[in-house]
């Protein structure tokens, strides 16, 4: 035993001073935690070893993956360090997205906002039921007068009746409510029965100052102008009461109107029963169109045929008639 260590120990001597033998150092691995809690393993760079040079090796200008760049098992060890700078983290799947829904609830005891409805008169049916059958029929009267008149023009119509019970400021409140609901459309009513006013008390707002002070100039007339309980609704009362027309009422009124078409989409008047007031009559080519009310079983009457050519003959534009029953 000891002859044959003598001889290897000769051989060695014989071929020369020993080279070192360095191990290979274990490659290291950085843990990387992924999305879910996942944790991937990813082998860190490999600093060059002092026996086996990589300067020789290219540095890879993309980012291949693993599948796109398979290592050989014959692969010299160099081309594995390579590979193994070149590596890119693996991308994990992008999870579902899972968004929160919200709602909010108001804990506190605030009250919301309701209409006014106090003072409105309750034969307005277009407000109270607007489902209601006759409601129905309002509507059916706005569709009718808007076809007459030009789409998209602001318009001034006159309502006026052979009688006092004919049922004109009622048809006229109706048919202003119905217009109201338009959210598109603004829309005045205008009391120009000055001598027996009703549209005030109707809508529950003051009875002046209104058209009377406005004609007299004894008040601006966007300060007459009340808003009444119905939105997109707004009021010109009649004023203080008086059995007289303003003297200017002829001359003043046209240009009044011309005002109104400005600020508002529809412009109703209350002509009250004509001839009661000349002076308001001879106003009446100012509107862009006159309708006469009456009861339906009046329309044969003497005094129903002669209003309708008293209305031409004063230079109104007469397009129809609205009926009214019980």
């Amino acid at each position: 035993m000891s002859r044959m260590l003598s001889a290897v120990r000769e051989a060695v001597m014989a071929r020369g001073p020993a080279v070192p033998v360095v191990e290979a150092e274990p490659m290291p691995f950085i843990e990387i935690g992924g999305p879910d809690g996942l944790v991937s393993s990813i082998p860190a760079p490999v600093k060059p070893s002092p026996v086996l040079s990589v300067a020789a090796a290219p540095i890879a200008t993309s980012t291949p993956t693993l599948a796109s760049a398979p290592v050989p098992a014959s692969t010299p060890v160099a081309a594995s360090l390579e590979v193994a700078e070149a590596v890119a983290f693996p991308r994990l799947a992008q999870p579902e997205a899972a968004f929160v829904s919200v709602a909010f609830h108001d804990l506190t005891a605030r009250a919301k906002p309701t209409p006014r409805t106090e003072g409105l008169a309750a034969d307005l049916v277009a407000f109270h039921f607007p489902n209601h059958p006759v409601s129905l029929e309002y509507q059916s009267l706005r569709d009718e007068i808007a076809s007459q008149l030009a789409e998209g023009v602001p318009q001034a119509v006159l309502f006026t009746a052979a009688a006092a019970d004919a049922g004109t400021t009622t048809v006229l409140l109706n048919l202003a409510i119905t217009l109201a609901r338009d959210t598109t459309n603004r829309v005045l009513v205008v009391d120009a029965n000055v001598g027996r006013p009703s549209i005030s008390a109707r809508l529950g707002v003051k009875g002046s100052p209104g058209l009377v002070e406005t004609l007299s100039g004894q008040l601006p007339l966007a300060w007459a102008i009340q808003p009444a309980p119905v939105p997109n609704l707004q009021v010109l009362a009649a004023g203080i009461g008086t059995n007289d027309t303003p003297a200017s009422f002829t001359e003043e009124f046209p240009k009044l109107l011309s005002q109104l078409r400005q600020w508002y989409d529809w412009v109703l008047i209350d002509g009250g029963v004509w001839g009661e007031m000349p002076e308001r009559d001879a106003a009446c080519p100012g509107a862009d169109a006159v309708y006469l009310v009456t009861r339906d079983a009046d329309t044969t009457r003497a005094e129903f045929e002669g209003l309708r050519g008293w209305v031409k003959q004063l230079g109104g534009l007469l397009r129809g008639f609205v009926t009214t029953r019980i």
